[in-house]
This record gives C-alpha cells, structure tokens and sequence, in this order.
C-alpha cells in the first residue's frame, strides 16, 4: 500500500520541481513554459507567462510567475509581440487582467 502511495508523490514532487526549474528557465528567456506542436508543427498548445501590471504600465516588461496564460494556435506565436503586449494591456484596461484568467485573445488560429 505504501509503494502506490509513494510513486504517485515521487511523481508530483519530480513534475513540480520540473515546472518550476522551466518557468525560472522561461523567466530569462521568452516567456514560454510549455509548447506542444502537432506532428506536422503546424498547430501548438503553447504555456507562457503573462507581463506583471506593473511592467505593463512602465514598459519595462517583466514576466509575472504567477500569470501563466493558455493557448492554442500558431507555432510562431510570440508572447513578447508587440500584438501581444498591446492585448496584454487590453486586457488590463478593461479589468480582466490579473484576476486569475488564464485567457488570451490570441488564440484564434493566428
């Protein structure tokens, strides 16, 4: 009974400390923490951190740990776009922002 217990924690420990070792990785560079491409590398469900509210309002973007966005679209998506910080900032204008959402307009097959 104690070994089925222990593989499923094992397994959770080692996913937590995968995500959090990728979303720091992710921090320095683009922002992606996951991206799933089709075969044919044509379609991806892609993970990326959003901008903190404060960045977005000094322009010194940075990205908000937290804040992680869901999408499904394009390959070539770019979380750092100018498109996308304009959304970001949409988003935030209009109160959606930073409220727990998860969602992006951005994923309507770009």
């Amino acid at each position: 009974m104690l070994k089925l217990i222990l593989k499923p924690l094992a397994f959770s420990s080692m996913l937590a400390l995968l995500l959090a070792a990728g979303m720091s990785y992710a921090a320095g560079g683009n922002g992606i923490v996951l991206k799933d491409a089709t075969e044919d590398g044509s379609y991806c469900h892609i993970k990326y951190m959003a901008f903190t509210e404060a960045s977005l309002k000094s322009g010194q973007l940075e990205f908000d740990q937290q804040n992680i966005v869901d999408r499904y679209g394009s390959c070539d998506f770019d979380p750092q776009s100018p498109e996308e910080v304009k959304e970001q900032i949409a988003l935030m204008s209009r109160g959606v922002f930073g409220e727990g959402s998860n969602d992006s307009d951005g994923g309507s097959g770009d």
